[in-house]
């Protein structure tokens, strides 16, 4: 047991360290996005997908658990190693963190919980959730890219095989890729940025 806890220490002391550069600057924003109707959203069941984060300076790969139905989504950030170190929980009540994370997270739920919504929903779905705001989402070749105040905050790039989420705002770009096509480069599985 000792061998394992420094171990997981300086993982989640990385991924916090990581979520911090990550996200600065995104928990403040006061006007945030709508989060779409989960009653709009076709239920899935449990599935587990590879998450690459990367910026200039820092890469990061964890694992990500997502379920969704009518009620709620629920996402839980789990390290390489399969350790739950985060839970987002988004249901009628909003969005939030669950309280047993393993780590105080430098970003507030419903921006991760937005994130997700613009790879999840329709874009037909995430219109009709902009409208009378100030968010804007417009389609192009191979995904579709969300404006706040006609800023381009995100660009979100879909295929079969890959999501990925280029961040503008905080220069980051997240990748999400089935779980099953884990071993694959990312280059041959993601759309071009």
């Amino acid at each position: 047991m000792a061998a394992v806890l420094p171990r997981f220490a300086r993982g989640a002391c990385a991924l916090g360290v990581l979520a911090l550069i990550l996200l600065t600057g995104c928990a403040g924003r006061a006007d945030q996005a709508a989060l779409p109707d989960l009653t709009r959203l076709a239920p899935e069941p449990k599935r587990m997908e590879r998450l690459i984060i990367e910026s200039a300076k820092h890469n990061q790969e964890l694992l990500g658990v997502i379920q969704h139905d009518h009620e709620s989504l629920r996402m839980a950030l789990l390290s390489p190693q399969g350790q739950r170190l985060l839970t987002l929980v988004m249901d009628s009540d909003g969005a939030r963190f669950l309280s047993d994370a393993l780590f105080e997270p430098p970003f507030s739920a419903h921006w991760l919980a937005s994130r997700l919504a613009w790879t999840l929903w329709p874009v037909a779905e995430l219109e009709n959730q902009f409208q009378h705001s100030a968010w804007s989402v417009r389609r192009d070749d191979s995904g579709h890219s969300v404006y706040h105040r006609g800023q381009r905050v995100a660009s979100i790039k879909l295929s079969d095989q890959c999501k990925l989420i280029d961040d503008i705002q905080t220069g980051h770009r997240l990748y999400i890729i089935p779980i099953e096509l884990a071993g694959q480069n990312k280059e041959l599985l993601c759309p071009a940025v």
